[in-house]
């Protein structure tokens, strides 16, 4: 979420004035508030207090800074992070206030509909009185989107500047990164799917954090080329996707919350140049499917049997298919062209409005 908006930002920042008005992240102890000014746009960190008076406190700025820049620039848009409540309740009085249109990005569904939830619905009904909204999925649209507002879709966008490409030979790694849960994230399958191939001069590196650490770290005693590799910097693995030979991605397809959600791994994944599999999530766009690999099979058997036939090809054809991915996002969802279409959307919003 926070690499999406802040990708946003940037790319908005480089064609209209963007002013970034936010709350603090919660610590315990009293900040005071910030206003810097980075590439020609103006961040504003509204004074952080603690204890029982955080939340009104943090209404209470967000809406006094609001105001005042409402006042001295006079917007004529607001977009605000729909899942963040201050931000969210402010950004919609300040909008009816002041008679200035407001989209929501909703990057997530609260609880994947598990909307039994009572402050799960109450998060959900939040979601739905904007004039405007930026999903990242079809899908979404149906949940938060009850009147029928403008809507776009972006499921993701590229940082502005892309890595080099890696011209070196490619490590034999199989890698995943991310979070390492049960049942959620496929990864049971994929290492004993991974295990069952047999594939001798092949490494299966996993990257992240979650409850199958201790499972993982126990089967690479007997199988020593299934490595845990705990945790890295966002830039170090950028490093070691490119330097891959295949990327993995087998999150089960046939989860409710998978219809809701976009893996920001994908376009990650894919702008690295590496090769990348991946299931057919329902929420990932038709069009993503012709640059990838996909498990259709989604058991230790079916990923065996994929594994083997993709790394049964030429290692160039391999690199060029990745590189064949990276420019499909580089093209078609670079933080220019996707900061275009979102700056265009906020154009007619506000025509309409």
């Amino acid at each position: 979420m926070q690499k999406f908006n802040h990708n946003l930002i940037e790319g908005l920042g480089k064609l209209t004035e963007v002013i970034s008005l936010s709350a603090l992240p919660y610590v315990n102890k009293r900040a005071d508030r910030i206003d810097e000014t980075l590439d020609g746009i103006r961040y504003i960190g509204i004074k952080n207090n603690t204890g029982s008076i955080h939340k009104f406190s943090n209404l209470f700025f967000l809406y006094r800074e609001g105001s005042g820049i409402i006042k001295k620039y006079r917007p004529k848009c607001i977009i605000c992070d729909a899942i963040a409540l201050s931000p969210c309740v402010i950004s919609k009085l300040l909008g009816k206030r002041f008679n200035i249109p407001v989209i929501g990005i909703i990057t997530d569904l609260p609880g994947m509909l598990g909307v039994e939830n009572t402050a799960m619905q109450k998060t959900v009904k939040r979601m739905h009185n904007f004039d405007g909204y930026i999903l990242l999925t079809e899908q979404m649209n149906e949940i938060v989107n009850p009147n029928h507002k403008p809507y776009i879709i972006m499921e993701g966008l590229c940082a502005s500047q892309l890595p080099e490409l890696y011209q070196g030979e490619k490590r034999k790694i199989i890698l995943y990164s991310g979070s390492l849960w049960k049942n959620d994230a496929g990864i049971e399958y994929l290492v004993q799917g991974f295990i069952k191939a047999n594939l001798a001069e092949y490494e299966l590196h996993l990257y992240g954090t979650g409850e199958l650490v201790p499972w993982i770290e126990e089967i690479s005693k007997d199988h020593p080329n299934v490595k845990y590799m705990g945790c890295v910097t966002n830039s170090e693995m950028v490093k070691i996707q490119s330097e891959s030979m295949l990327l993995v991605n087998p999150r089960p397809s046939n989860e409710e919350f998978c219809k809701y959600s976009f893996p920001s791994k994908t376009i990650e994944y894919m702008a690295s140049g590496t090769p990348v599999l991946m299931t057919r999530l329902p929420g990932v766009p038709a069009e993503y499917f012709d640059y990838v690999y996909t498990i259709e099979d989604e058991t230790s058997e079916g990923l065996c049997k994929t594994l083997k036939i993709i790394l049964s090809k030429d290692e160039q054809d391999l690199k060029q298919f990745g590189v064949c991915a990276r420019e499909f996002v580089k093209a078609g969802k670079s933080q220019k062209r996707q900061s275009e279409r979102v700056y265009k959307f906020s154009q007619e919003i506000n025509e309409l409005f």
